[in-house]
């Protein structure tokens, strides 16, 4: 279970868990197809949630601006310019929850 386009990860977000999900580029559909909740509950199960005792609390999807490469840069012409430090940090896609700590750690260090 898990690959490229369809991958699986559980994401602790206070009293719920976050399973997921899907990389479906291109794909704009606004709601998960029942297929695909069928999915997520199966990989759920295999990463050790007993789905039976669960309380499913719902099924979203969500669009992740994606850049082949992402930035995160201290912009040298604006801060010169206005006296004010501008950093960008974007671009990570679906691997925001992975790299969010990490950036925003570098992103400090810039200031």
């Amino acid at each position: 279970f898990g690959s490229e386009t369809m991958p699986c990860y559980m994401i602790p977000r206070g009293e719920i868990i976050a399973v997921g999900g899907s990389y479906l580029e291109g794909d704009e559909e606004r709601s998960m197809r029942q297929t695909e909740i069928e999915r997520v509950v199966g990989n759920a199960q295999k990463m050790g949630i007993d789905v039976e005792k669960s309380n499913h609390v719902g099924a979203w999807v969500g669009f992740r601006p994606y850049r082949p490469t992402s930035r995160l840069e201290l912009d040298e012409e604006v801060s010169s310019a206005s006296g004010v430090k501008l950093v960008h940090s974007y671009g990570y896609g679906g691997s925001g929850w992975t790299v969010f700590v990490g950036a925003a750690k570098e992103a400090a260090s810039l200031m």
